[in-house]
């Protein structure tokens, strides 16, 4: 467990705290929507999909560690690239999706990862792509709403 800690929550952080240090905003926007569609996901994911190691007896507890750190952070540092810096937002959504998905293959290879009902790495490239894309659609929506929700209003 210490390990989906460390691997899952801690470094992830770590990283994105330094990539995202001047965009706190942007880090209180999408941060909390990652973790509720990681959540989400990870909740039907267990009852149907996978399991992840330690075995425990609630699995989601397993997969805090990612819920609040990996997933969220990626999705962060994707709007990030997308927002701040101006890049086209499906090369960036398909590149994290594939950063997530071998992440994940990895630790199939490596045992922490139990798929069964059908369920493959490809479909974890789609279930990635879907949360990404969510990301990017609320981004998109809460342009409509606020014209520029990242820009400082008290400097104007």
């Amino acid at each position: 467990m210490l390990v989906n800690w460390i691997v899952g929550m801690v470094i992830p952080l770590l990283v994105g705290a330094w990539i995202l240090r001047r965009n706190y905003r942007l880090v209180l926007i999408y941060f909390p929507l990652g973790v509720a569609t990681s959540t989400c996901i990870n909740s039907v994911g267990f009852n149907f999909f996978w399991n992840i190691l330690p075995h425990t007896r609630n699995e989601a507890f397993a997969a805090l560690p990612m819920d609040l750190g990996i997933y969220p952070v990626t999705g962060c540092i994707m709007m990030y690239l997308i927002l701040v810096k101006h890049v086209r937002p499906w090369p960036s959504i398909v590149v994290s999706a594939l950063l997530l998905t071998l992440i994940e293959y990895i630790a199939k290879l490596m045992g922490h990862v139990v798929y069964f009902n059908g369920w493959t790495i490809f479909w974890t490239f789609w279930s990635y792509f879907l949360a990404l894309i969510i990301a990017y659609g609320y981004s998109k929506l809460l342009k409509m709403m606020f014209p520029d929700p990242l820009v400082d209003r008290s400097t104007r």
